[in-house]
């Protein structure tokens, strides 16, 4: 068995960017707050930890947060329709990751969060860690070996925030490899769905900006066959963090109305997905 730094085992530290501490929900979604702390925490990611799931959730740092850990446990009390059982999810959210890197596989610095579908979860880092280097591979790896019927894909923020992303030729490369995601997500057997990135800062992208790329995101992503969620209208740039240097990441009351109202279009999607 592998390790890869320093994987945090047990109840979570609160000052953590990776919270797993329940916390008030808007409308419509699930309570977690019974056990926050009852993630089977594991120090190891070896040959077992890739393992089949109803669903695979790969995302950015966006999902690190309250954000990612709303939509998981709310996946994660749906029953499948066809058996009643409940949903199986598996995730792996890796802060600095984007399209490209989910295509040829690449290394966080910064830390990633993942969960097997059998209720083992690890993360890396806590605040005193040095931030790790954590290998992870190409979505079709996972693909092949979780064999999931839908993956949800949260990518897309942080293109954002580079300088050239309104460059033609870097811009349209991009798009073209949103659709290479896709197309190897569908070929792979399974259903997709994309959740577009929330507001970012004014002076990360202007609103038009931002607005026309979500525009763009969506139709790439629904022309090579996933599902997509415009978090436009579902996020709020006033509940962005105070002094984030990105300009990308929100505040737990933010992130926690944005995973609200994503889950208000994603549980139709899910149902409709899996019903198919």
């Amino acid at each position: 068995m592998r390790k890869y730094g320093r994987w945090a085992i047990g109840p979570v530290n609160v000052a953590t960017a990776f919270l797993f501490i329940a916390s008030p929900l808007a409308a419509g979604m699930p309570s977690i707050s019974e056990k926050p702390d009852s993630y089977d925490y594991d120090d190891t990611m070896g040959a077992d930890w890739i393992r089949p799931a109803d669903v695979m959730y790969i995302g950015d740092s966006e999902s690190l947060g309250y954000f990612g850990d709303n939509i998981y446990r709310a996946v994660s009390t749906e029953h499948d329709p066809r058996t009643g059982k409940l949903l199986t999810v598996w995730t792996y959210w890796t802060c600095g990751s984007d399209v490209t890197t989910w295509l040829h596989g690449a290394v966080s610095h910064c830390g990633v969060r993942a969960c097997n579908g059998s209720g083992r979860c690890a993360r890396d880092h806590a605040p005193l860690d040095k931030p790790g280097n954590i290998p992870y591979g190409p979505v079709t790896r996972y693909l092949k070996g979780v064999r999931p019927r839908i993956t949800l894909v949260s990518l897309g923020t942080n293109i954002l925030t580079k300088r050239h992303f309104r460059k033609r030729e870097f811009y349209n490369t991009y798009l073209a490899a949103v659709g290479q995601l896709a197309d190897e997500i569908v070929q792979s057997g399974s259903r997709c769905i994309w959740i577009g990135p929330p507001q970012p800062a004014l002076d990360t992208q202007p609103a038009e900006e931002y607005e026309a790329f979500m525009s763009d995101l969506g139709h790439v992503a629904q022309s090579h066959g996933c599902g997509y969620i415009n978090s436009d209208t579902l996020s709020d740039r006033s509940l962005l963090l105070q002094r984030d240097p990105e300009g990308t990441h929100y505040r737990g009351a933010g992130e926690i109305a944005w995973a609200a109202k994503v889950w208000e279009k994603l549980e139709p999607m899910l149902k409709a997905a899996l019903a198919g």
